[in-house]
């Protein structure tokens, strides 16, 4: 199984960005990510968003070490 990119869509620009946070499936949905803040690499801003808020991409499986 792979893991979830998290991106939200800033508050201030409307343009989505990936926060940097990578989690696998079961610990998104078991936990509370509330108050996280991110900062726009956009326009700056930093603001705070709940689990709602993310927009979950999942990645697919890692490529077998060679």
């Amino acid at each position: 199984m792979g893991k979830l990119r998290l991106s939200v869509v800033c508050k201030a620009c409307g343009r989505t960005y990936f926060t940097g946070r990578r989690m696998d499936r079961r610990s998104f949905d078991q936990g509370t990510l509330a108050a996280n803040y991110h900062t726009c690499p956009h326009c700056g801003v930093r603001a705070t968003y709940r689990k709602s808020e993310y927009l979950v991409d999942e990645e697919g499986p890692a490529a077998p070490a060679r």
